[in-house]
């Protein structure tokens, strides 16, 4: 069986004074998830019309890849750290490439 790419995106509405903590949560995350095995895309995003709302785009070599990614310590303190950043619970949506 082939596996297929598995693609994620998440947005994160933050708290207005919590802007700057997010980029650098932002920062902190994305160094270590760009040198894991499987990941193909790992992109931050902050809106045009909402300085608080981010999003994230991810693209992984397959789903065992992006479980990994999910299991690494440096994502748990980020989505520890998120509970107090963000003003609702994020919301991400999961694809596989067709």
């Amino acid at each position: 069986m082939i596996s297929s790419p598995h693609t994620v995106a998440c947005f994160f509405h933050v708290r207005a004074d919590a802007i700057n903590e997010m980029k650098q949560l932002i920062a902190d995350v994305t160094k270590p998830s760009l040198l894991e095995q499987g990941c193909l895309v790992y992109h931050w995003s902050q809106s045009l019309e909402a300085d608080s709302l981010f999003l994230l785009y991810m693209e992984w070599s397959d789903t065992a890849a992006f479980e990994a990614h999910v299991a690494t310590t440096h994502v748990q303190k980020a989505e520890r750290d998120l509970v107090d950043l963000c003003v609702q619970p994020y919301h991400d949506w999961q694809f596989v490439r067709l």
